[in-house]
């Protein structure tokens, strides 16, 4: 029940959570009678459940509305989340989690996903599903019977009236579920035929009477709650367990209700009990009583009046009625139907965990065995039909324990290697598998494999060896492994998704490298304590020592920040580990994606891989390499850059992952994970290019030429699928290439620079079509030339934040920036323009015509490559993880995000308000509008609305990526108050609304 808070809140539990309603569901819990004062002041409303609606818009009077609600798939939607069809559709959506227990589930399946727990009454359950606030929206202030019979002031409350497009908001077409459910797209006006519950047009506020348990026919209870019972002697304190463990606390059992019983009775550990009765026609037994079936039949025994107040009829189709016990806890309602207690007996004796989990004690303390004669006392022979109680219980099986789901084919996918010093062992980090894999290099067997964090990423080494310190990029931490017991001993927290780890010659401070927070984690490597954090530039990647131990080198995969339509400036960040400060910070002009980096034994120069990507410049020559190239940086140790390609005319180096020079300084390894191939670079004859060459032709000539390569490039040696890091075995004479979508070690000798016995990881042999998409996406085989791969522009999966042009609407013409396709898949229709409106479409025909230049797939490889991209992954939300609550300015920032009037008062328009375009769980209506930003460039006005999920991750932003920052959006370029109304706000009120921001 809704606690009735009147005059100053006296006697609530929680000031903070009631403060906002002082009352306004009063009139609800007394018949509809008015109690206190209507404030006119807008407060902020919080949500109060369906049943407290129910309590009141039910009845023939009132169309039954509550009744009609309970038996749509509506009321069920949370418990579908229990069925496989969700998991299977949440993988689709690349939702790692349990569907009741994501956010982008919820959005659409519950009531209130988004709100705190203070914006939920004690009477709302997410449980309940999509209830009737999800469509007309929080109710504790239009709730109070005075303000509903005004339609006006309800609305002027928060009320809100649905339309068809309310509907779409949840129900627009999505491919995750079209591709698993098999569905035709649902038809909004029949389904709105089908959830109909008008309101009579002649009708009354007549609550219905229901008859506390064990009451005669006459008698009928304060409230449908039965308030009166809940407040009676021996109540436990009106909530279950609250005896801890005493079962002689009270003298009668008393009902909880099911949702009580839900509480521990929920998820996958629990068999998903809940869902399961909630997914029965148990729980809709009450509600069928309001049919014109449940009418007849009524009838037909001789109940006058309606059967949701006969006695007769809830015996059978309510929990309690049967057998009263003690009576009902204020958790209970009889709305429920059959639930739990109708069974098992009433709970209040058995309901806390310590209890439950003696079965004796629960015995004793009132837990019943279910048997056939349990079942019979309403079953045999009701209403004529008969009854098979083996067939019946299995239909209701709920057991504990359910059995496990198919096991998921789990890859190892093994990404960066390290030697460990002193030893003979080489450490493996597997991305996939969450593991470090320890090979002994002598037998080049695997010996051992360490549980670590989520997506382990690299490994660095104590100079004793004695501990490795690996980087998950999932959990925001290292792992801390003694080699010796070879298990992770300690856990670090560092910052957002780490990379590059590294410990400084002396052993004192460990590195470790934040990507998505764009710095630098310094910790002391003996007490594992942080010492500082640096500023490294956009996504700092992977970093090597000198070999006087004296700087360290830091890539970083983003450009920098450019002025809009200027060629990407990349930075290298160098460290004075004396110091443990940022040195210097170097610029590579013309670059991006700078990734693997590898001093040489000299110390003279420091070697790094990298993209030249044309992104200014039209796809249109593709033949001459102005799309995409691939080479190598050299980094003197004066601060100046050289660079040189790796592409050869004949044939591209694409996706250079990972460099190392050999020990003697001759030679550089260098991987190209989308070719599967190592090149081998004979370093006197680049450096004696580029010595020769005069300063004008190291700057513009020998960064495009695609004939030097043949020069210095001396073999090109054959891997298996992805090879990514790179490391030379302590002999010298051996390399070691990590192939991370085959589970395997490349082994190179060096003497020969021929491909030796790989070394299997003993990953899962079996090709899922997921892993067969991958290696496509991970390949250059589509493009002419074999010049890009899809993971080119979309590393992991995701940006690399550059914007493009693309000639299909003219040269020079639309510039567009590259979106994530973490996520995508029911975000359709694609492309800023909207126009392609399937991923098959996006990555077949458009990619061949203005990316590839081939007909880059078969129907089978499109099907497996499109199927892979829907299951790439959501990394969490940084700024708000998974039940947190929200700080004070993201709260304000919500209010903000979801306002209606100017800080002045005036109404904002509905097409301008931020929630029209960006609703949850998506946060995109998926529509295309005019939001002023239209540019000299642009000829389209209009443009396709993105998803802001983990939106704080994907700058720059706008459709021509001409916003470094979101601040930006709203500063520069929202002159008019087009995109959204914002001109009126302070800049404390933008920084909150930021804030808010980076929690979607």
């Amino acid at each position: 029940m809704v606690r009735i808070c009147l005059a100053g809140m006296s006697g609530c539990r929680s000031p903070k959570k009631y403060a906002p309603v002082w009352g306004v569901v009063a009139g609800i819990l007394a018949g509809c009678v008015l109690v206190g004062p209507v404030s006119a002041q807008p407060r902020q409303p919080i949500y109060v459940g369906a049943r407290v609606c129910g309590q009141c818009h039910d009845g023939k009077s009132m169309g039954d509305q509550f009744s009609i609600w309970m038996r749509t798939r509506h009321a069920k939607a949370y418990t579908s989340l229990a069925t496989p069809e969700a998991k299977e559709i949440a993988r689709r959506s690349g939702i790692p989690t349990e569907p009741q227990q994501s956010p982008m589930c919820l959005g659409c399946h519950a009531t209130a996903a988004d709100a705190e727990d203070w914006q939920r009454d004690d009477t709302f359950s997410l449980k309940d599903g999509v209830q009737c606030e999800k469509c007309h929206g929080p109710g504790s202030e239009y709730a109070d019977a005075r303000v509903m019979m005004n339609r006006k002031l309800a609305m002027s409350k928060g009320l809100m009236i649905p339309s068809a497009d309310t509907c779409q908001m949840c129900h627009l077409e999505k491919g995750s579920h079209t591709a698993v459910l098999k569905r035709p797209p649902i038809d909004i006006e029949q389904a709105l035929q089908k959830i109909a519950h008008p309101t009579p047009k002649v009708w009354k506020y007549e609550k219905l009477e229901i008859p506390p348990p064990g009451a005669s026919a006459g008698a009928t209870s304060a409230a449908p709650g039965y308030a009166s019972l809940a407040s009676s002697p021996g109540t436990n304190n009106g909530s279950p367990g609250t005896n801890n463990g005493d079962v002689q606390a009270s003298p009668l059992p008393k009902y909880t209700g099911a949702l009580a019983c839900g509480a521990c009775h929920a998820g996958r550990e629990h068999g998903f009990q809940y869902s399961r009765w909630r997914a029965s026609k148990h729980a809709d037994a009450y509600a069928s009583l309001s049919t014109p079936e449940g009418w007849r039949i009524a009838a037909e025994m001789g109940v006058s009046g309606d059967p949701r107040t006969s006695p007769a009829c809830l015996a059978c189709h309510s929990t309690a009625h049967r057998d009263p016990a003690g009576g009902v806890l204020e958790s209970f309602t009889p709305q429920e139907g059959v639930g739990c207690e109708a069974c098992h007996g009433p709970g209040s004796q058995y309901a806390t965990e310590s209890v439950m989990k003696d079965k004796n004690l629960a015995s004793k303390a009132g837990l019943r065995p279910v048997t056939k004669d349990t079942c019979l006392a309403c079953h045999a022979n009701a209403h004529g039909k008969p009854f098979d109680y083996t067939v019946a219980l299995a239909t209701i099986a709920h057991p504990t324990k359910i059995p496990p789901p198919a096991e998921e084919v789990r890859y190892k996918n093994p990404l960066n290697l390290a030697v460990r010093p002193g030893g003979k062992e080489l450490y493996v980090t597997c991305e996939s598998a969450h593991t470090v894999i320890v090979i002994d290099l002598v037998s080049r067997q695997k010996v051992a494999e360490i549980p670590v964090g989520g997506q382990p990423q690299d490994v660095g080494f104590t100079p004793d060896g004695r501990r490795a310190f690996v980087s998950n990029r999932l959990d925001d931490t290292v792992s801390v492994i003694d080699t010796l017991a070879r298990q992770a001993v300690a856990t670090i927290p560092v910052g957002d998704e780490p990379h590059g780890v590294l410990v400084d010659r002396a052993g004192k401070n460990l590195y470790v490298l934040n990507t998505a927070s764009d710095n630098i984690s310094v910790i002391d490597a003996s007490t594992l304590q942080p010492v500082k954090m640096l500023a490294a530039s956009r996504s700092p990647w992977s970093l090597d020592m000198s070999p006087d131990g004296s700087r360290i080198v830091v890539t970083n995969a983003l450009s920098r920040f450019v002025p809009f339509r200027t060629p990407s400036m990349s930075e290298l960040t160098i460290i004075d580990t004396g110091r443990a400060v940022v040195d210097q910070r170097i610029v590579a002009p013309h670059t991006n994606l700078l990734q693997g980096v590898a001093w040489h034994p000299s110390g003279k120069f420091a070697l790094f891989t990298l993209l030249r990507t044309k992104n200014l410049v039209p796809m249109t020559r593709l033949m001459q390499g102005w799309t995409i190239t691939n080479g190598l940086g050299i980094l003197w140790a004066d601060g100046r850059v050289d660079q040189v390609l790796l592409d050869e005319p004949g044939i591209s180096f694409p996706d250079p992952a990972d460099v190392v020079c050999t020990p003697d300084g001759r030679f550089a390894l260098v991987t190209s994970s989308s070719t599967d191939r190592v090149a081998v670079v004979d370093l006197a004859k680049l450096l004696a290019i580029l010595e020769r060459a005069t300063p004008d032709q190291r700057q513009r000539v020998i960064p495009n030429h695609m004939g030097k390569a043949t020069e210095f490039v001396v073999a090109h040696i054959p891997t298996r699928h992805s090879p990514r890091g790179i490391v030379i075995g302590p002999d010298g004479k051996t390399a070691f290439v990590a192939n991370t979508l085959d589970d395997s070690l490349a082994v190179i000798d060096l003497t020969t620079f021929q491909p030796l016995e790989p070394i299997d990881l003993g990953g899962p042999k079996e090709i899922t079509k997921a892993r067969f998409g991958e290696r496509l996406f991970n390949s250059a085989k589509i493009t002419f030339r074999r010049q890009f791969s899809c993971h080119s522009c979309h590393p992991d999966g995701h940006v690399d934040g550059l914007t493009y042009d693309i000639e299909a609407d003219g040269i020079g013409n639309d510039p567009v920036d590259n979106r994530t396709l973490r996520g995508i898949l029911d975000t359709a229709p694609f492309k800023w323009a909207g126009t392609n409106p399937s991923l098959s479409r996006q990555c077949g025909a458009r990619l061949s015509v203005y990316f590839t230049r081939l007909a880059p797939f078969t129907p089978e490889e499109l099907s497996a490559l499109d199927y892979y991209v829907t299951t790439i992954p959501r990394p969490p939300n940084r700024y708000r993880p998974l039940g947190a609550e929200l700080t004070d300015a993201q709260r304000r920032g919500k209010q903000m995000f979801e306002r209606t009037r100017t800080n002045d008062g005036r109404e904002i328009p509905v097409e301008q308000r931020c929630t029209t375009c960006h609703f949850p769980p998506l946060y995109t209506d998926r529509r295309r509008h005019d939001v002023g930003t239209k540019y000299y460039l642009d000829k389209l006005s209009e443009f396709d609305v993105p998803h802001l999920n983990n939106i704080y991750d994907s700058a720059p932003y706008l459709h021509n990526g001409m916003a470094n920052t979101l601040e930006e959006i709203w500063t520069r370029f929202n002159p008019y108050d087009k995109h959204g109304v914002t001109n009126d706000m302070t800049k404390d009120q933008l920084n909150d609304l930021i804030e808010y921001l980076k929690t979607l």
